[in-house]
């Protein structure tokens, strides 16, 4: 039961109050929601301070897509973060901004609620995983010698 007290210095008769449940948020740890076995890509400047978490895998120059991003403060996110992952340099952004959407988590350090450490952003895929299936891998071995010529060297007008 609460007691709702409410004070409307307006005089006008078409203005109305609003009145919704306080919000009561489940916290928990970034082990507990995150794990250890899903793909995260981690910022440089966070990467250390998270060593539970598993960064997403590269093998064939093919990238695993990560479901959540670790990043740290905003001051170091837009002075380091954002440059060396930035798609113009090759970067993860190349793949993650576009085949992702993101959408931040609030997060909170323990006993200093108002610190920027940081935040975390969960990925969503634009196309779903079974409409884009992960790209399949066919490794092999070929010789090719420095004489033979499968195509034309130079592009045709």
């Amino acid at each position: 039961m609460a007691r709702i007290v409410a004070d409307d210095p307006n005089l006008s008769s078409d203005q109305w109050f609003a009145f919704t449940p306080p919000r009561v948020p489940v916290l928990q740890t970034l082990q507990q929601l995150i794990g250890s076995h899903i793909p995260v890509l981690m910022d440089i400047a966070t990467a250390a301070n998270f060593p539970c978490q598993r960064p997403f895998s590269e093998h064939l120059g093919v990238a695993e897509l990560p479901q959540y991003r670790i990043l740290p403060d905003h001051k170091q996110t837009a002075s380091s973060s954002n440059l060396w992952e930035s798609a113009e340099d090759g970067g993860p952004f190349l793949f993650t901004q576009a085949l992702l959407r993101t959408s931040t988590i609030p997060t909170y350090l323990r006993g200093d609620w108002y610190r920027d450490w940081g935040s975390v952003e969960k990925y969503y895929r634009l196309v779903p995983a079974d409409q884009a299936p992960d790209a399949v891998i066919d490794q092999g071995v070929a010789t090719v010698y420095g004489w033979s010529r499968q195509g034309p060297i130079r592009a045709l007008p």
